[in-house]
């Protein structure tokens, strides 16, 4: 028996693993020829970074390291955001061990703290950027915004529920955290056994955490005297509160009936390219009143105004269509109430007695076959890019407040332009999947 697994495990050949070899190829050479990387690196050539070049303080023989090119910069977020990648820390190992991010990075890899620096600090830059871009794909017949699709996603944003607290709370933190600031300046001054830098640390989070506390002060007082403003009983309403992490960030309902905090995300989707032309964050849980802005945002973008804007009914504010409508664009939204109407035998799309000529207009439209058939494609352009987003790995803010939660949303709305950019010229995404580091 001995003798027959013995001569049995003899016939097995297996490759030989030889790790002393030499790898002659050089990265181009490995890099697929189709791979989207390279069309990447074209298409970030022909963008304007003169804005980034003018704030680099590496000149000439002045001291100090050599500064990473923005192009570069800018081109291994764009390829992370397509591939779900939200993290500083994991782009920077792919950067060290995925061919594609080598390639991008032809040398010397950029460190966590300088993608996540990049990433945040250049809003204005980023918007204008979008905005030339969408200008090109105009220009080149590539885009248009004849008829564009709105739609809205809350989307959890980067506190707890357990950090909105009422005004004393805060204030009481906000004391708490005046007294740690004060007491790291006594440890400064006394020069206690700890390294300089991570003293230096040490004062910038307490000195952060002072700052969120007071935005989150000031916010609370705000939504108090809102609720104040809007309630007209008699009794006192329910005391208001606010994140202590992300003070800009509001409890929201969501899909699933539950309440977390978040942002809503607003998004225009040209209908024939179904390329985003505008993208607004807002602290706002409904939409309503949000149809005009982002008609209007979408007219800046692309200098022109769309001729058709398809919406949910939860859009629906008679202002916005009022004024739409007075400037020539067809509103393709179903009227507000329009299931409830039908199940008690009433016509939704008939003329109310306060209705202007516009309202009434948009009303009898409504309750036409054609305009119903128009207003079908709303749904899988609209809805389709935030579930293309939210397969892409973007289901949770990463940044905090307003200002930068519009950062965010501008990056995932460049990547998911230049996903559907590479699809229209015949490459798929097949070589762009999620990355688990």
């Amino acid at each position: 028996m001995d003798d027959t697994v013995s001569s049995s495990a003899a016939e097995i050949r297996f490759r030989p693993i030889d790790r002393q070899q030499l790898i002659s190829a050089h990265l181009d050479e490995l890099l697929a020829a189709e791979h989207p990387a390279r069309l990447l690196v074209e298409f970030v050539a022909g963008l304007d970074f003169s804005p980034l070049h003018a704030t680099i303080k590496s000149r000439g023989s002045q001291a100090g390291a050599s500064a990473f090119r923005p192009e570069l910069l800018f081109s291994l977020w764009l390829l992370a955001t397509v591939e779900g990648i939200a993290s500083a820390r994991q782009l920077e190992a792919l950067c060290q061990r995925d061919l594609a991010y080598r390639w991008l990075c032809g040398g010397a890899s950029p460190s966590y703290h300088t993608l996540s620096t990049f990433y945040t600090a250049h809003g204005e830059w980023l918007d204008a950027t979008f905005v030339a871009i969408l200008a090109t794909l105009t220009h080149q017949r590539l885009l248009s915004v004849q008829a564009i699709a709105v739609d809205g996603r809350k989307i959890p944003a980067n506190a707890s529920k357990e950090s909105f607290h009422r005004e004393p709370t805060l204030a009481r933190h906000r004391l708490e955290a005046e007294q740690h600031v004060a007491t790291l300046r006594q440890q400064r001054a006394l020069a206690q056994a700890t390294s300089s830098q991570q003293a230096a640390a040490r004062r910038r989070a307490a000195a952060d955490r002072q700052q969120r506390l007071d935005a989150a002060v000031a916010t609370v007082r705000q939504r108090q005297a809102e609720r104040t403003a809007r309630d007209r009983s008699d009794t006192k309403p329910e005391e208001a509160r606010a994140s202590e992490t992300d003070a800009d960030a509001r409890k929201m309902k969501r899909s699933h009936g539950g309440y977390e905090p978040a942002f809503n995300v607003q998004t225009a989707t040209a209908v024939d390219s179904g390329l985003i032309v505008a993208v607004l964050v807002l602290d706002q849980a409904s939409d309503n009143g949000q149809l005009l802005p982002l008609v209007e945002q979408t007219t800046a973008n692309v200098g022109r105004q769309p001729q058709q804007v398809l919406a949910d009914a939860g859009f629906a504010s008679a202002s916005d269509v009022a004024a739409l409508e007075t400037a020539q664009v067809e509103v393709l939204m179903p009227p507000k109430n329009e299931r409830k109407d039908k199940a008690q035998g009433k016509d939704p799309y008939r003329r109310k007695r306060d209705d202007s000529d516009a309202i009434a207009q948009w009303r009898q439209r409504m309750g036409t076959a054609a305009a119903r058939e128009r207003y079908s494609r709303r749904a899988p352009v609209a809805e389709g890019v935030h579930a293309q987003q939210s397969n892409r790995g973007w289901k949770r803010f990463r940044l905090r407040g307003l200002v930068k939660a519009q950062v965010e949303a501008l990056w995932q709305a460049l990547g998911h332009n230049l996903c559907v950019l590479l699809s229209q010229i015949g490459l798929g995404l097949g070589m762009l999947r999620p990355k688990a580091i």
